[in-house]
């Protein structure tokens, strides 16, 4: 947390600080403020930086809402100037989740988040949400798809261990053509670590020249931006990107990110703490090419890409879920997620507030369903049994008006012992019908069994 004016940055105001960084901490105003003498008296996560050298640690109770509060929560109060907004972890040690955990007030670890939209208009900005120990099934649309954490999530590359690889990165330009930026050999897929709190996609030089060649950009070599949205690019209006960008996940999610999330003015904070365009003539790209000093750095999917996708990250379970957002919904379906040693499976699909089921990400879609190709083997095996029992029924018939000589007629009210193992009997499915098939859990849909159809070469034969 920021503390004051002065440990914020010269040239700031406190209007323009608040506005920049979340406010201040004021902890002479607070009864329940405790001091600690380091970071591990507070009770906060060690793994940290030398960054935080120097700052103030201490504990404090902090009112969650009208009906939930929470005591002795670590809080360390920022000495050294840096970059950014004030901070809540979310991460795998999580000091603040630990309290809330302690407190029984969420079931587990895990926590879902709908970035929002922050555009230039009214039209193009969203409120974003954030829930701890479940997520909003409101916010999301489409299909899923779920990864480990990386194995190096220790690591300074990628801490929070959220990495993916990009398959593909198009421009969905206005004449419908939609050409990559990624090379065209088969080895040109992209490791990138997931970041909500960055606020640009950091992508390798070399990308990013292809993206300036694809949009004819005929002016100088892009300048930085020095507000909000930190070492962006920034061009002129008239040599501004008007299309969208669409960036493939392994193994398929494709998020389309719209044009007013991935190009907006180039906002900075005045003295009085307004947001204002530093230049009104320019445009910032929400891009922080990797170059220099930085070219060696690991790509990074910030706040442009969670504006069009929803992020579910399961702690307990070492996992995280992506899905397509839906950043305009204004409907709230909460799903809580049970702490990984009580998660039980769910065969409807839905969550039982009687048995506390809780469903896990993949399970929202919907209840498991019969796949195509069951389907068609279900209705043929359906056909060919309705037809042998027709067969079966009009030679039974024909039979009773023209019965057989060899087989006498009795006026008991016991037919024939031959004639009544032949009417007993009963015609299977053929055995070569496809039993009923579930939805595969991958949503490559080329795993599902194809349909087939009866075969073309019987020949027909009238019945005698």
């Amino acid at each position: 947390m920021h503390a004051n004016i002065n440990e914020c940055g010269s040239g700031k105001t406190p209007t323009s600080t608040i506005e920049e960084h979340g406010g201040f901490f004021d902890k002479g105003s607070s009864t329940t403020w405790k001091q600690a003498a380091n970071i591990n008296a507070s009770g906060a996560a060690p793994d940290f930086d030398d960054r935080f050298e120097g700052d103030l640690w201490g504990t404090d109770t902090v009112n969650i809402n009208s009906t939930l509060t929470v005591e002795d929560v670590p809080i360390a109060i920022i000495r050294n100037v840096r970059q950014g907004t004030n901070l809540m972890g979310l991460g795998r040690n999580s000091t603040f989740v630990n309290a809330l955990i302690a407190k029984g007030a969420i079931p587990s670890k895990a926590w879902g988040l709908a970035m929002g939209w922050q555009g230039a208009t009214p039209n193009h900005q969203a409120d974003g949400s954030l829930v701890l120990g479940g997520y909003d099934s409101a916010k999301i649309h489409g299909l899923n798809s779920t990864y480990p954490f990386a194995e190096d999530a220790s690591g300074s590359k990628c801490p929070g261990g959220l990495v993916v690889t990009i398959s593909n990165i198009a421009l969905n330009l206005a004449n419908g053509s939609s050409p990559s930026l990624l090379p065209p050999s088969a080895g040109s897929a992209l490791r990138a670590c997931l970041d909500p709190s960055f606020q640009l996609l950091q992508l390798p030089q070399d990308i990013f020249l292809n993206f300036l060649d694809v949009m004819n950009y005929r002016g100088n070599y892009p300048d930085r931006s020095h507000g909000i949205n930190y070492w962006g690019m920034v061009v002129k209006s008239e040599d501004a990107y008007l299309s969208d960008m669409t960036i493939t996940l392994s193994p398929g999610l494709d998020i389309r990110i719209p044009n007013h999330q991935l190009v907006v003015p180039d906002w900075s904070v005045n003295a009085r703490g307004f947001i204002t365009e530093a230049n009104s003539s320019s445009r910032e790209i929400l891009i922080n090419s990797l170059q220099d000093v930085n070219a060696n750095d690991m790509p990074l999917l910030g706040a442009p890409f969670f504006s069009a996708s929803y992020l579910l990250v399961d702690q307990e379970r070492e996992q995280f879920t992506l899905w397509q957002g839906d950043p305009t919904s204004t409907e709230e379906r909460l799903i809580p997620i049970a702490p990984s040693a009580a998660c039980t499976a769910s065969t409807s699909g839905e969550s039982s507030p009687a048995t506390n089921t809780t469903p896990s990400p993949e399970r929202v879609k919907g209840k498991k369903s019969i796949s195509t190709g069951g389907i068609v083997g279900i209705i043929i095996g359906g056909l060919t049994a309705l037809v042998i029992l027709c067969l079966v029924l009009f030679c039974y018939l024909r039979r009773r008006r023209h019965p057989r000589p060899s087989l006498p007629t009795s006026t008991s009210e016991t037919a024939d012992p031959r004639l009544s193992s032949y009417m007993a009997f009963k015609p299977e499915l053929p055995t070569d019908t496809q039993p009923p098939q579930e939805m595969p859990l991958e949503q490559n849909p080329g795993h599902a069994i194809a349909p087939y159809e009866i075969a073309g070469k019987e020949r027909r034969a009238e019945l005698q």
